[in-house]
C-alpha cells in the first residue's frame, strides 16, 4: 500500500508493521468503520481461490478513496436496467467506448474506478453502495483486454440493477470462479443478454470455426466491439487462444491513464 503511495509513509518498512493500526485508521478515514471493513460490511464475494480478507478490504477503502473528486449527477434508484446495460455495451461500437463508458455512468450517478487488484485478492471488479447511496464500479483490468472490460463493466452493472441494495452493500467478484451462487448466476445472465441477445446469438452461430469477418459482421450488425462476441466464443468453446487480433489486448490501461 505504500509503495502504491495508498499510504503516505516515509519510514521503514519495519516502523510501518509498527505503526500498521495507526496508518490503518488514518486510512479509513472519512470512511464509516462500519462501512469499510469486512467484519461489519454486508458484502458478497464470488472467488474460485482463497482471497486474502484484508488485502480485500484495503482494495475496497483505496477505490472508495478514489471516487474524491469526481462530479457525478444525483443517482435515482431503478436508473440501471438490463436495457440500460445494453446501452452502456453499444459504446464498445466506439473507438473511445470505455472513456465514455465512465462518462455515460457519471450522468446517471454511477462511479467507475480503476485500480489494480492486491496480491491474493484475484478481483476483476466490485459493485459496491457509497455512503451517500451512489453505486460504485470498481474494475481491477486484470485481464488487459476489451472482452473482458465490458463482460466485467456489464457484470457489475447487473449487480447494481439486481442486487445492490440496503442488505447487500458490495459484491466483489472473481469472474473465474463460476456462478457460485445465485445472485452471480444472475448477474450473468443478465450481462449476457445485454451484451448480445441470445436471439441474436443462436441466429448468428458463430463458433470457432468462424472466421473474423462473420465476427466484424456480426459485431457492426449489433452495433458493439467483435471484441465481445469473440469473448463468447472463447468461453463456449473453452479456449483462449482464438482471434487474439480481435480482442484489443494492452490497450485497456491507456483509456484510464492518469
Amino acid at each position: 500500500m505504500i509503495k502504491r503511495e495508498w499510504i503516505v509513509f516515509k519510514g521503514s518498512p519495519k516502523s510501518a508493521r509498527e505503526r500498521s493500526e495507526e496508518l490503518m485508521r488514518k486510512f479509513i478515514v472519512p470512511f464509516d468503520e462500519e462501512i469499510a471493513l469486512p467484519m461489519c460490511a454486508r458484502q458478497h464475494v464470488r472467488d474460485g481461490k482463497k482471497m486474502d480478507a484484508y488485502a480485500l478490504c484495503a482494495w475496497k477503502i483505496r477505490v472508495m478513496h478514489l471516487t474524491s473528486g469526481q462530479k457525478v449527477a444525483a443517482y435515482v434508484p431503478g436508473t440501471v436496467t438490463q436495457s440500460y446495460i445494453q446501452e452502456v455495451v453499444r459504446l464498445s461500437y466506439l473507438d473511445e467506448g470505455p472513456r465514455l463508458a465512465r462518462e455515460y455512468l457519471a450522468k446517471s450517478g454511477i462511479y467507475l474506478v480503476i485500480e489494480e487488484p492486491l496480491s491474493k485478492t484475484y478481483l476483476d471488479g466490485a459493485a459496491l453502495l457509497m455512503p451517500d447511496g451512489h453505486p460504485l464500479v470498481a474494475l481491477t483490468l486484470r485481464y488487459d483486454r476489451l472482452d473482458n472490460f465490458w463482460f466485467t463493466l456489464a457484470h457489475e452493472l447487473a449487480h447494481v440493477a439486481l442486487h445492490l441494495d440496503g442488505e447487500n452493500r458490495s459484491f466483489f467478484d472473481d469472474l473465474e470462479a463460476g456462478g457460485s451462487s445465485q445472485m452471480e448466476t444472475e448477474a450473468d445472465r443478465m450481462a449476457s443478454e445485454a451484451l448480445i441477445p441470445e436471439t441474436a446469438w443462436q441466429s448468428a452461430r458463430l463458433t470457432q470455426r468462424s472466421t473474423s469477418e462473420q465476427i466484424r459482421s456480426f459485431a457492426a450488425e449489433q452495433r458493439i466491439s467483435p471484441a465481445i462476441p469473440v469473448g463468447r466464443i472463447r468461453h463456449e468453446a473453452k479456449d483462449h487462444r482464438l482471434f487474439w487480433n480481435l480482442l484489443g489486448s494492452g490497450k485497456m490501461r491507456e483509456f484510464f491513464a492518469a
